[in-house]
């Protein structure tokens, strides 16, 4: 054995021999070190290097050597497996490279052997993907110092190279110039960082591909200058900086001149400007503007003065004036821009920020002033007499910013119309839109928009959750699963019975108290369906409105007309918008245009059909005397023949005055809106929109085209008219009562050091079923409204055990039926009579004499000679507003000394116990009444649980909802209050109540101070107070006492010592306040 080895080391000299000095001696010398390790890997090492040799040198092969030693040192095999994998693929690295190679791998070695082989073997890939020798040396001189730094960022460099080269490679001849650039960038931002070069080179594939190469390279060296302020800015400045060069290059160098600007004030602001930038240059293409380059560059120019006093301030205008800009022309945005530096110069840094993100009211109010046009104030009084005098019922006229959220839902009293109407530069073409808009408003009170729990929208709600709920197979074969027998596996199909079973547990019903608000939420794209919805919606109310109101059709015809005068060329509209056009102009104009039609016929004639299909319509039924003598005259005929000829006598009756019209409802307008939908479902929402480029436009921008048409149609050849830009598109003025929660700002998701929005929380997102509302509050620095600030979550509370309730029912069981029989005593008299009534139960004997008398002498006799009972009510309608912040989860005893005999019970499950109790009076005295609960986690997450809603019945259910009541954060009262206001205003009652039943004092994350939060909740109680709602606090804080009677005044609050008789004590304090 011994003999047979000698001879093959024998050979493997004699291999060796043909090699050159220096690879024979550096042979020995490495396979030597070696053998120290271990003689197979020394020996597998020998026998690879004649062929390694071919392609390596000398100094190669000890590198090669040394790397598969460091392996070997770890695990042995290992390091046989590396050399008798040998080498042949280094032959496509540049001999020049291969150093660095070895380099890389050695050094990733001392943190993964695995990640080590891993970049040995994809070096030689690049090296045939990456055509340019010299880009590939640079890439791996890069790799070689991240290695030097951090192995790991040297590991994921190399992974990401491939995309980078493929995105170099796009310039073609020009490829080396941006190689060059782009090699340069990545080897300073590498000395100056290291292992972030990888984040850099990660990002680079989406920069490059939207650039031109001169404008990559402009990129790369202008990024280089940018370096000075870290690795993270100079990250942001990349792709932020390809969204300017892609969009709107002209202005690179003035926005890259404000950044410099703001980067004098720290970096944190920068950044938060440089995430900014891309949401406002992909937003400059709808707002419409005459010359979009010179409106950023003036938007830009304004920013930098701006940061000259105030960075933050500067980047809150930059953040707000899209939004700014879609309601006023840029000569007014800039003059409102230069009132806020004037005025705020001297003010502190919050309330400029404030002012110039356009979050106070007298932000809003300034820029509301600078628009021009006919403000609403001057027509006001004359707007609500004229439509009290077309429709005979009493409203309210308010401007739309002076409605907080949660009363879009319609208090079915008040119209809200812009502040400002300048759509015709001539007041009285203004003042007629606006009779047309405030005529709309009270057609969405009369003809129920805001309707709920209606059979249509339940029946809608139903159908379009089965539809946007079915998979691809059940639309297909609407799920045949268990319908039909499975021979294999021997089960019987469903019967008849079973099957109408099933069907009807699988769909979904609408929760109560909804509105078409839930019914939309069953969309996919919710905003998409929203704003198709308010478009079918105004058709619909049109159409009624000239039926219902012949006197209204001259203006509602005048304005159509104008309307569809002012229409933009249809090849002016960006792509995303036409759908949207075209729906406007075929429900509110009169028709498509005929540019319009011409080009999109086929989905101009889609869209038509809808609308006449479910918003045009006029069905006709029967009066009740009508029906009923129908129905008699059917049943003698027989039931046989009934079936046979009912449908003809609805079909062919003519119609007579005894036919009652019926106008299609909100909820045909949602079906119509699903209809439409569906057209153009392949819309992306609209803050995502960017522009298409030529191929995709030729692509056609819906699910289908009217392709013979389009090929007909040249823009060239339909003939333009000059039509004037508008600064706001009418279609937003009759669509802003639909538009909730569009915020045009966006958080500042910063961290660390850099969040420079301090002790923010972020936004939570919406569980199935939440509802969101948004409120101002009111900032006691800034001695102003801050609007939209808190958002209130309106949830439905997990249900908990029942027993709970029956529990507290069995410890109060004599307070109980105490309770019971004092508020039954408060109820009024049952019945009373009311006399000459036109229509009764019974005759009015007093009346009839009358009635004969009169007849005989004059012949003008009164017709109410009926007499009838009317049932009288409490007109009391109360909230009761539980705060369930994490301190009421302490524990109160009657007597600390005995904690076994007499343990502690929590101060929320005596609350709630409170709440039985209160429901047991109550629904004893039959006042209306809800039930709420709230929490909170910062000024965006302000939780409203509904325990029991107004004129839901006191049930098991909501026994269970009382007893999942639980503890949780803290408590942002303001924000709470207003909402349970809100939604406590829109009941019909004399006497509104709210009962706030609180353990303490306000608090939450980012209130900022104890006084912040006592001034708003004073703030949000004075708005309660003077809508007519009465607010009343019960509390166990005892050394809250005087700033109870600052918020409430001397009667509008209790203390309870003794918090474990808060149950029995409830009762008597809500008789008292409502006797």
């Amino acid at each position: 054995m011994a003999e047979n080895e000698k001879e093959t080391f024998t050979g493997l000299a004699k291999k060796l021999s043909k090699l050159t000095g220096e690879q024979k001696r550096a042979a020995l010398e490495m396979s030597a070190s070696l053998a120290g390790v271990s003689l197979r890997v020394s020996r597998e090492f020998v026998e690879a290097v004649p062929r390694a040799a071919r392609i390596l040198s000398a100094d190669d092969l000890r590198n090669w050597a040394e790397m598969g030693r460091r392996l070997a040192m770890g695990n042995a095999d290992a390091g046989v497996k590396f050399f008798a994998a040998g080498v042949a693929e280094l032959k496509h690295v540049p001999e020049a490279a291969r150093a660095m190679v070895f380099q890389i791998c050695t050094r990733q070695l001392v943190l993964s052997s695995s990640i080590a082989l891993e970049t040995f073997e994809l070096i030689p890939r690049l090296a045939r993907e990456i055509k340019d020798p010299e880009l590939f040396t640079d890439i791996l001189r890069l790799a070689g110092e991240i290695a030097n730094r951090s192995a790991k960022h040297s590991a994921d460099f190399l992974r990401k190279t491939p995309p980078v080269a493929e995105a170099v490679k796009r310039f073609g001849e020009q490829s080396r110039e941006v190689s060059e650039a782009v090699a340069a960038l990545a080897a300073n931002f590498a000395n100056r960082t290291g292992g972030m070069t990888a984040d850099l080179w990660g990002g680079l594939p989406d920069a490059l591909g939207k650039l031109s190469a001169e404008n990559a390279v402009r990129l790369m060296e202008k990024a280089r200058q940018f370096l000075e302020f870290g690795g993270s800015v100079t990250l942001h400045f990349v792709a932020s900086g390809a969204d300017v060069l892609e969009k709107t290059d002209e202005v690179f160098e003035d926005w890259c001149a404000v950044l410099l600007n703001i980067a004098a004030h720290g970096n944190a602001v920068l950044i938060a400007f440089l995430r900014a930038t891309p949401r406002f240059f992909a937003q400059i293409p709808t707002l419409k503007a005459e010359n979009e380059v010179e409106l950023a560059r003036r938007v830009l120019k304004l920013t930098g003065e701006i940061a000259e006093t105030d960075a933050e301030s500067a980047l809150a205008a930059f953040r707000s004036s899209a939004g700014a800009l879609r309601r006023v022309s840029l000569e007014q945005f800039e003059e409102w821009a230069e009132k806020g530096i004037e005025t705020k110069r001297d003010a502190s840094a919050k309330a400029r920020k404030s002012y110039f993100a356009l979050e106070t009211r007298q932000s809003n109010e300034l820029l509301r002033d600078a628009q021009q046009g006919l403000p609403l104030e001057r027509v006001q009084t004359v707007l609500r007499i004229y439509i009290e005098g077309l429709t005979g019922k009493e409203v309210e006229i308010a401007p739309l910013s002076a409605m907080p959220q949660e009363s879009r839902i319609g208090d079915g009293k008040t119209i809200y119309l812009p502040s400002v109407v300048n759509e015709f530069n001539d007041e009285e073409m203004d003042f007629r839109l606006y009779k047309v808009l405030a005529a709309h408003g009270a057609g969405q009170i009369e003809f129920g928009t805001f309707e709920k729990d209606t059979p249509a929208l339940k029946a809608a709600f139903t159908e379009l959750a089965e539809l946007f709920e079915a998979t691809a197979e059940q639309l297909d074969a609407f799920s045949l699963s268990g319908y039909i027998e499975d021979v294999e596996r021997g089960e019987r199909a469903l019967s008849e019975e079973e099957l109408a079973a099933e069907l009807k547990r699988r769909r979904r019903h609408l929760p109560k108290n909804s509105d078409y608000r839930q019914v939309l939420q069953l969309f996919p794209e919710p905003r998409l369906a929203r704003r198709i919805f308010a478009t079918m919606e105004n058709a619909r109310i049109d159409a009624a409105l000239r039926r219902t109101y012949r006197g209204l059709r001259k203006d509602l015809d005048l304005m159509q007309n104008f309307l569809r005068e002012r229409r933009p060329f249809i090849f002016d509209v960006p792509l995303a918008q036409v759908p949207f056009e075209l729906l406007f102009q075929i429900t509110l104009c009169g028709g498509a245009t005929d540019d319009a039609r011409r080009f999109y016929g086929q989905i101009v004639s889609e869209i038509e059909t809808v609308v006449d299909s479910y918003l045009r319509r006029l069905d006709y039924s029967s009066s009740e005397e009508e029906e009923k003598r129908r129905r008699g005259e059917e049943e003698r005929k027989g039931e046989e023949e009934t079936k046979d000829q009912r449908p003809k006598i609805k079909d062919q009756r003519p119609k007579t005055k005894n036919q009652i019209p019926k106008f299609p409802t909100v909820a045909d307008s949602l079906m119509a809106t699903s209809r439409v939908y569906a057209l153009f479902q392949n819309i992306t929402s609209e803050e995502a929109q960017t522009e298409e480029t030529p191929e995709k436009e030729e692509q056609g921008e819906f699910a289908y085209e009217d392709r013979s048409a389009a090929e007909s149609v040249l823009e060239s050849e339909v003939k333009r008219e000059q039509k004037p830009k508008k600064t706001q598109d009418v279609r937003d003025l009759f669509n802003a009562w639909n538009e909730l929660d569009d915020d045009e700002s966006e958080p500042d998701d910063l961290q660390g050091a850099e969040a420079w929005s301090q002790n923010e929380m972020p936004e939570q997102p919406l569980e199935a079923g939440d509802v969101a509302f948004s409120y101002d509050e009111w900032d006691r620095e800034l001695n102003d409204y801050r609007v939209g600030w808190s958002r209130v979550i309106e949830k439905r509370v997990r249900q908990g055990d029942r027993n709970f309730v029956e529990l507290a029912r069995a410890r109060y069981r004599g307070t109980i039926s105490s309770i019971r029989h004092q508020f039954q005593m408060m109820k009024p008299e049952n019945l009373t009579r009311i006399n000459r009534e036109l229509d009764g139960e019974d005759y009015d004997l007093n009346a009839l004499v009358d009635y004969v008398i009169d007849r005989k002498a004059d012949g003008q006799q009164s017709e109410n000679i009926y007499t009838k009972r009317l049932r009288k009510q409490r007109d009391v309608a109360v909230s009761i507003l539980l705060d369930q912040s994490s301190s009421t989860a302490r524990t109160i005893t009657r007597n600390p000394l005995q904690p076994y005999t007499h343990p502690g019970r929590r101060i929320i499950e005596i609350e709630k116990e409170g709440l039985v109790l209160m429901s047991e009076a109550l629904e004893a005295v039959g006042d209306v009444y809800s039930i709420n609960g709230f929490t909170s986690e910062g000024r965006r997450n302000v939780k409203f649980y509904v325990v029991k809603d107004f004129g839901e019945k006191y049930s098991e259910e909501v026994e269970r909802r009382i007893g999942g009541i639980t503890f949780q954060n803290n408590t942002r009262m303001g924000a709470a209050i207003r909402h349970a206001a809100a939604r406590l205003k829109r009941q019909e009652a004399r006497t509104k109540l709210l009962i706030i039943l609180t353990d303490g004092r306000p608090y939450d994350h980012d209130y900022g101070d104890a006084r912040y939060a006592r001034e708003d909740v004073r703030e949000a109680l004075t708005e309660a107070k003077l809508s007519g709602i009465t607010p009343f606090c019960i509390t166990i804080d005892r050394e809250s006492e005087a700033e109870l009677k600052d918020l409430y005044g001397d009667v509008g609050y209790t203390i309870i010592d003794d918090v474990l008789s808060l149950p029995e004590r409830m009762p008597n304090i809500y008789r008292r306040l409502t006797s």
